[in-house]
């Protein structure tokens, strides 16, 4: 048995997996990092290790983590507001069970492209839109990841010059114009809203499907979304590009509207390389799966 963690920006899952990979039990909590802690977090993630191992001899601990990953230790994890962190050691040393870390987007898109949604492609770009835009990047089923680095990092794109402030410290990054979170926060802003569980917030939209200025929001998330695409085909020339996230909860406000202009219009330098633009199937599930790949 195998033990599979995703630390996301907002949600913490823990899963135990069976030798076919699939999640047999699974321990999820949904976290704000303002009111955590590194070692809260630590001491969430001890504690439920121990509760999945009771019964099970545990072969491997996966970690899904946003940030780089750089010799199994953590670094610049900028929407979690810590520049290093080795969790490895400190799980390892806690359990003395061999640990794989891994970047929680390329985590995603793994087992997306071996599960889910891109398994029938090749070339393919696989995008986790939540608290930030993470990616993953395959060519002939193959994970792109640099030398320095682990790469690849299509949210901070530059799509505007200038622009909005990105927690990385660039202006004008694709997620600070469509990442789930910043389009959250615009219309809560909006419409005056506190604090709210994204279901909670969908609903709201819905019923506000018609006020000029959330059918506005939803317009231009739409504009900076096709910005960012159209340059990741140009560049990647992709069979399919999944999104993923946060972005599939808001499937029914954004999905439809998205395809119709990019098929309307002319975003790309080729035009026969637009690609499927399909949703993730996994969901939750993905860095779990994926951290264990």
């Amino acid at each position: 048995m195998k033990i599979g963690i995703d630390v996301g920006g907002s949600h913490i899952g823990i899963g135990l997996l069976n030798d076919e990979n699939k999640i047999v039990k699974k321990i999820e909590k949904d976290v704000t990092y303002e009111k955590e802690t590194s070692e809260s977090v630590i001491d969430y993630l001890e504690k439920n290790i121990d509760e999945l191992g009771k019964e099970n001899k545990i072969e491997l601990i996966g970690i899904a983590t946003p940030g780089n990953i750089k010799e199994n230790v953590i670094t610049n994890l900028v929407n979690l507001g810590l520049n290093e962190l080795d969790l490895n050691h400190i799980i390892n040393k806690y359990t003395g069970i061999p640990i794989k870390i891994k970047n929680d987007s390329k985590a995603a898109g793994l087992a997306e492209n071996e599960y889910g949604a891109l398994r029938e492609y090749k070339d393919s770009v696989f995008l986790c839109l939540g608290t930030g835009i993470g990616s993953a990047v395959f060519l002939n089923n193959k994970l792109l990841i640099a030398n320095k680095n682990t790469g690849f990092e299509l949210g901070h794109m530059i799509i505007n010059k200038g622009g909005i402030k990105c927690n990385c410290g660039k202006d004008g990054c694709f997620e600070t114009y469509c990442s789930i979170k910043r389009f959250k926060e615009k219309i809560k802003d909006i419409l005056e809203i506190d604090n709210c569980l994204s279901e909670e917030l969908l609903k709201i939209i819905e019923k506000e499907i018609n006020n000029d200025k959330v059918k506005e929001a939803i317009n231009e998330y739409i504009e900076n979304m096709i910005v960012g695409l159209s340059n990741i085909i140009d560049m990647f020339e992709p069979e399919a590009i999944c999104l993923g996230g946060s972005f599939v909860f808001f499937k029914d406000i954004f999905y439809n509207k998205l395809i119709s202009e990019m098929n309307k219009r002319r975003y790309v330098f080729n035009k026969d390389t637009i690609p499927k633009i399909v949703l993730a199937t996994l969901k939750n599930d993905a860095g779990i799966i994926g951290a264990i790949l």
